[in-house]
């Protein structure tokens, strides 16, 4: 069987890299993307070096945990348990990715420097698979530790106007102080004001003038929201009902909640 040499280092390069960047994206390490891509080019290149040298079985062995340990060092900067952890997490990861290759691979070879394998996938395609799948991964993870978060600050809430009643959601601001006569201010948006009130869009404008408005200060600038007052709020807390009764709430038209959640923001006042 023939093995070129330039073909075993891309294909470990690749291999490396992906371990390398499995521990990075699991526990977080202080490093630099070149950083990494440093440590693995030389943890490589030595290591087919050292599997070209006719050595001792256990010498071989002992020398390649050592470039691997000095490797780790160059990649990411941590407390030594802390290595001795992504030491431990790596070669969980390389028996995982050795798994995965027996998997795709119809006929495989150990040879002293390595393990080789036909298949109809070609390596070198599975590993930029498997790359590009950590980064998917920490984009989804990230997405979805910020939906958790968020999550915790979304209140159900239930507006009442006359005989009319909307449940919705509410995301707690913590920025939002917004008062109108020593009362805090629920900042609804418009769709879900219309439905309440039993309005449409062409009425909501036609009324604006003659209403109530309150001053909104952001970064864009200074707006002016539409402010009536409902008969109640009620605000599902931890499994229980707090009542608000006689509460202002203002209407957002600048379409602020598009692609959100929540329908509305409340302030730390009401809970």
């Amino acid at each position: 069987m023939t093995i070129y040499i330039e073909s075993f280092i891309i294909q470990n390069l690749l291999i490396n890299f992906c371990l390398f960047r499995l521990v990075q994206l699991t526990i977080k390490p202080k490093t630099k993307f070149f950083k990494m891509l440093l440590a693995v080019f030389i943890y490589t290149i030595t290591s087919t070096i050292l599997a070209l040298i006719n050595l001792n079985y256990l010498l071989a062995n002992i020398l390649k945990i050592v470039l691997l340990c000095v490797s780790l060092f160059i990649a990411f900067k941590q407390t030594f348990k802390q290595h001795i952890f992504s030491f431990l997490l790596l070669e969980i990861y390389n028996f995982a990715f050795i798994g995965a290759t027996i998997l795709i691979s119809g006929k495989l070879n150990f040879l002293k420097f390595g393990l080789t394998g036909a298949s109809t996938i070609s390596l070198e395609t599975f590993t930029i698979i498997a790359i590009i799948s950590t980064y998917l991964f920490e984009n989804v993870v990230n997405k979805i530790k910020f939906k958790i978060k968020n999550g915790n600050l979304v209140y159900p809430i239930t507006l009442y106007f006359k005989q009319n009643k909307l449940t919705i959601n509410a995301f707690l601001d913590s920025g939002n102080l917004l008062s109108y006569n020593q009362k805090p201010v629920v900042v609804v948006d418009l769709e879900s004001y219309l439905k309440l009130t039993k309005q449409d869009i062409v009425n909501f404008y036609l009324t604006n003038k003659t209403d109530k408005n309150i001053k909104l200060s952001t970064v864009a600038g200074n707006n002016s929201l539409k402010i009536i007052e409902i008969d109640k709020i009620e605000i599902k807390i931890n499994n229980k009902t707090k009542i608000l009764e006689n509460q202002y709430i203002a209407i957002n038209n600048l379409g602020g909640f598009k692609n959100t959640n929540y329908q509305a923001l409340i302030t730390p006042q009401m809970i």
